[in-house]
């Protein structure tokens, strides 16, 4: 399939986990890939590697949290490309040593997690729908989080900006709609990126995949398909919603896995 050939595709936190497994799957696709990363040699490697097998990518450096990274990231597609038919807003993160319960929460932190996860998605959107509007027509994807949905021990700040980006998500799907803009999610559960296997212990992981509807945990081209599919016109009809890819580990009783054999 070439669903995405004569296209511009904007992704960030383009050169790891979700992000690159994205950027592979778009560039498989007959995509040009703009890829967005704070980690500037990484990115520079993985395009290298691309393009080595024909892709189009340009990799460019790009800090969430600075507006003017944000600003400039923009600026740097359109002066190269001249147009942006996809924005996939997918970086994020936060730091769990700092962002914990309510009740030991560093209060210091909340600019920077929902700079990262929050205001970056607002400003990147704000700034690539001029260009949309031009085209007659864009696409926006949102990378959220099953956080965003369901309550946690820790990860406050993570799962309260997420849940922000899953309703900014039908905002703009509301008001830019008639001008042939989507705009729609996806929420993640547990999926094994290279920072979850650092991070997570594997008795972790076990926990995640005892409590799965399915005998398995997501791995980031899990993520990066169902990316691909709303990004392409298979989805042209699907807009502000968000598409929950967890393995089904949020839609049953919890007890599920304490009363049936696994």
């Amino acid at each position: 399939m070439y669903r995405f050939k004569n296209k511009v595709i904007l992704i960030t936190g383009a050169a790891s986990g979700i992000g690159e497994a994205t950027t592979r799957r778009i560039t498989s696709e007959g995509g040009t890939v703009v890829m967005a990363d704070f980690a500037r040699e990484k990115n520079e490697l993985l395009a290298r590697e691309l393009k080595a097998g024909k892709a189009e990518v340009f990799p460019v450096y790009f800090s969430a949290e600075d507006l003017e990274s944000c600003r400039s990231l923009i600026e740097q597609t359109l002066d190269k490309y001249g147009r942006i038919d996809v924005l996939v807003n997918n970086v994020g993160g936060t730091d769990l040593q700092r962002d914990t319960d309510i009740g030991t929460l560093d209060i210091t932190f909340f600019d920077r997690a929902f700079h990262l996860n929050l205001r970056s998605a607002i400003c990147l959107s704000q700034l690539a729908i001029p260009a949309m509007l031009r085209q007659k027509g864009g696409n926006i994807v949102n990378i959220a989080s099953i956080g965003g949905f369901t309550g946690d021990f820790r990860g406050t700040y993570y799962g309260t900006s997420k849940a922000a980006l899953i309703n900014l998500t039908r905002y703009i799907a509301t008001q830019t709609g008639r001008h042939n803009i989507r705009c729609n999610a996806v929420a993640p559960g547990l999926v094994l990126t290279p920072a979850a296997l650092k991070n997570l212990p594997e008795e972790t992981r076990r926990i995640f995949e005892r409590h799965n509807a399915l005998p398995y945990l997501g791995e980031p081209q899990d993520i990066a398909s169902a990316i691909a599919f709303l990004a392409s016109e298979d989805a042209r009809y699907i807009t502000g919603q968000t598409l929950t890819a967890d393995g089904g580990l949020t839609i049953h009783n919890p007890t599920i896995a304490d009363f049936t054999n696994h």
